[in-house]
């Protein structure tokens, strides 16, 4: 009982550290860093748009939906050398960026839509950690991606099981994080909409 009350505590202020932050410059700034960083990762000359012309069209495991082994090492295979040089030189550092700029946006942007909905003391803060959730996880794939390239063409069977369950809750805890931002926009604009209408609104 003891350990969850910390745990309770800990993501309590971490939640309110987010809420600190959450102002519409931060947003904006937040929401940049992402693009940027979302344009390099797709694009040329260090993103997967050039990765799939040495490629042929194959990508990286970050873009596939794999569930065993054997389908890790497909992916994996499919690179090639250059392939899987170029992920590991190119895009892995990117990758190293990339998760910290959309859970940041994320999480600001969720905050600063709900703290105009919900009372200051509302639980439903709690809400702006779930990015946080899917930003973990994506490090914790990009790390069995890492293991992964530099160990092949050894197989580590363990480490592409760990990569392909890091891959599935990223994508679960990303997919919460947008439905929960959307949410809080259209809770946000259906009342700003209402007071607008009622004359509360400014």
């Amino acid at each position: 009982m003891g350990c969850a009350t910390r745990m309770r505590h800990a993501a309590g202020e971490v939640s309110d550290a987010i809420r600190r932050i959450a102002t519409g410059r931060n947003i904006l700034l937040s929401f940049a860093l992402w693009l940027f960083m979302l344009i390099l990762i797709w694009g040329k000359p260090f993103g997967i748009a050039q990765l799939q012309d040495l490629t042929g069209g194959a990508t990286i495991l970050d873009m596939t939906f794999t569930t065993s082994p054997q389908q890790v090492y497909a992916v994996l295979d499919a690179l090639g050398p250059a392939g899987r040089s170029f992920d590991l030189t190119r895009i892995v550092p990117l990758d190293l960026v990339f998760p910290f700029a959309y859970t940041l946006f994320l999480s600001v942007a969720i905050t600063f839509f709900l703290a105009r909905s919900l009372p200051r003391e509302s639980p439903w803060f709690r809400l702006n950690l779930v990015p946080l959730i899917a930003g973990a996880a994506d490090y914790g794939e990009n790390a069995g991606v890492i293991a992964l390239l530099l160990s092949y063409p050894a197989r580590l069977d363990i480490v592409a099981i760990w990569t392909s369950a890091m891959y599935v809750i990223k994508f679960i805890f990303s997919f919460l994080s947008f439905s929960i931002l959307f949410i809080a926009i259209a809770v946000w604009g259906i009342g700003f909409v209402r007071n607008r209408m009622t004359g509360k609104g400014g």
